[in-house]
């Protein structure tokens, strides 16, 4: 008998990082650092970053950012709805 059910997928997905020529653009949830990584919470889920981020990106927590990254370097943004 052959019975159809749903494939498992975890609840949690290991932080990512960004692929060359990506943007992330969300609400910056949280950031902490952990194994000499920045790790930044968006609603889309855990990204990692250099851990030279992590104060820049503290400052921004509760803002729409963007960050993009260009040539291995990343470029953060706040994004302004003007």
């Amino acid at each position: 008998m052959h019975y159809d059910c749903i494939e498992f997928k975890g609840f949690y997905e290991p932080p990512r990082q960004l692929k060359e020529l990506e943007e992330l653009c969300h609400t910056l949830l949280s950031v902490w650092c952990e194994d000499g990584q920045c790790i930044a919470n968006f609603p889309n889920g855990e990204f990692i970053f250099p851990e030279e981020m992590r104060d820049e990106l503290r400052e921004l927590v509760g803002k729409e950012i963007g960050i993009l990254r260009l040539d291995g370097r990343y470029h953060v943004r706040a994004v302004d709805d003007a």
